[in-house]
């Protein structure tokens, strides 16, 4: 991910998160080279496609939020931020019902932790 794209997606997690009621502020962001195709944030709203990949309530995650908002593409990215409330970086890695799907469909994944950004391997 390029510094470009990477400010660009600094900028709107945190916009994101400070108007985000939830107490676990998880925001994913879809791009394709330097274009922020898509944002999603962790909902208590139901959605069939949640039901489907067995999460808990069938709640969406914020990766699903993202990704049920466009049409899938080549080379797209995912980037995921979660923060506390003072905007300091918690770890964002996609959880076991996530992770599968999402290979399949990002070329690179990007996450936070508690010490900045990671790429999956």
């Amino acid at each position: 991910m390029n510094q470009k794209l990477r400010l660009k997606a600094d900028l709107l997690a945190r916009l994101y998160v400070r108007n985000n009621p939830r107490p676990k502020k998880h925001v994913s962001i879809i791009a394709v080279k330097n274009k922020i195709l898509s944002v999603g944030t962790n909902k208590t709203k139901t959605h069939p496609l949640a039901k489907k990949y067995g999460y808990m309530f069938g709640e969406l995650h914020s990766e699903l939020d993202a990704m049920r908002r466009i049409e899938p593409q080549r080379g797209m990215i995912l980037i995921n931020y979660r923060m506390n409330r003072f905007l300091e970086l918690r770890n964002a890695k996609p959880c076991c019902k996530c992770m599968p799907w999402c290979l399949t469909l990002f070329k690179d994944i990007y996450y936070t932790t508690n010490e900045g950004m990671k790429r999956h391997a």
